[in-house]
């Protein structure tokens, strides 16, 4: 089934400009790093476009970010009319280890930050702060104590991402889906009020009701040195809902488009998850898919009951550095690769 939270989507305007935004914040890993025509996807989005994306992975640990950029076509841009609590994707969460430090990488951009830092509204013990990235998305960076890193480096205090902040119409009927369905069963914080970190937001001034979930157990992917099963947050605000962020809008068009799920066995686990009750959008293929650098994929993909697209992916093989590289689907399901071997990565690491 599914075993660690992979990596998050965005859909941007310019790629190398997002890149050189979050390579800031230590997501310089190219796992994947690709252009061409995503044919398998024309079913969703209506058409056979050619784009370029890369999926970046956080030596610090957590998930990957994966950035997508039309080429053959313009993205729409991000709905004018959106608020908080529209449903779909509103935020993206990083883990960082000391969040002031972090804020002074936009000492020369200050309209970076948004508010904060100032302890998280359902769980005070944590520190954060509300950023935008370079298409205005939001992004959360959130200081844990005893929060887990993969690698400690001097010039690097950003990790991956630990949650993505969804947006729901119905917070019971969420719930069941990510909790009956998905298995992140355990409550970490259900709370109700209003957020001042959001008072610059369209929308953000409104009651709500934020719940994080979490599945308790231990990841079982392959790259569990770097990747955990993460967390869900879920937002269900007062008044009007609105329309949501990709309703007449593609995939890939500006936003936060998506989560992915690592998983070891897609065909099984895309049936068993439709067969509880996940609305099913694209079938698993069967064939390997190249993702660029070296690596291939399996995937499919589903939507929660608001439409949020959430992608199954089976990486089926990955290159660390050159010359070294793994078939993983002659690998046993559950055993990671180890630590040592996961380290080598850092040798891909982007060279600005």
């Amino acid at each position: 089934m599914i075993t660690a939270l992979q990596h998050v989507g965005f859909g941007v305007a310019d790629r190398e400009r997002s890149w050189a935004f979050y390579r800031r914040l230590g997501f310089d890993v190219p796992m994947s790093l690709n252009q061409s025509y995503a044919s398998r996807m024309e079913p969703i989005v209506g058409g056979d476009y050619e784009r370029k994306v890369v999926i970046a992975a956080n030596l610090m640990g957590g998930a990957a970010l994966e950035l997508y950029e039309y080429l053959s076509t313009n993205p729409k841009p991000f709905p004018a009319d959106w608020r908080w609590g529209n449903p779909g994707m509103s935020a993206t969460a990083l883990k960082v280890t000391e969040i002031e430090r972090v804020l002074g990488l936009f000492a020369d951009s200050t309209d970076t930050i948004i508010a904060g830092p100032m302890p998280w509204v359902a769980k005070p013990s944590w520190k954060t702060a509300l950023i935008k990235d370079p298409d205005n998305l939001l992004i959360y960076l959130v200081e844990i104590p005893g929060m887990k890193y993969s690698l400690r480096r001097d010039d690097k205090r950003v990790g991956g991402a630990i949650f993505p902040t969804i947006a729901v119409t119905d917070m019971e009927r969420s719930l069941r889906f990510y909790r009956d369905i998905l298995d992140y069963s355990q409550v970490i914080y259900d709370w109700k009020g209003i957020d001042p970190m959001l008072a610059s937001i369209p929308g953000g001034d409104r009651p709500m009701r934020r719940v994080l979930l979490h599945d308790p157990r231990p990841s079982t992917s392959f790259y569990s040195f770097y990747l955990d099963r993460g967390m869900i947050e879920l937002v269900e605000t007062g008044g009007k809902k609105g329309a949501h962020i990709y309703h007449g809008r593609r995939w890939g068009d500006i936003g936060q488009m998506e989560i992915c799920f690592d998983v070891h066995d897609i065909q099984r686990t895309f049936d068993e998850l439709v067969r509880r009750g996940a609305k099913p959008l694209l079938e698993p293929n069967t064939e390997d898919f190249e993702m660029g650098h070296g690596a291939t994929a399996l995937f499919a993909y589903l939507v929660d009951p608001d439409g949020t697209m959430i992608e199954l992916a089976e990486p089926t093989r990955l290159n660390l550095v050159k010359k070294i590289g793994f078939n993983l689907q002659k690998r046993k399901p559950g055993k990671p690769l180890p630590r040592w071997l996961m380290k080598l990565v850092r040798f891909n690491r982007y060279k600005d």
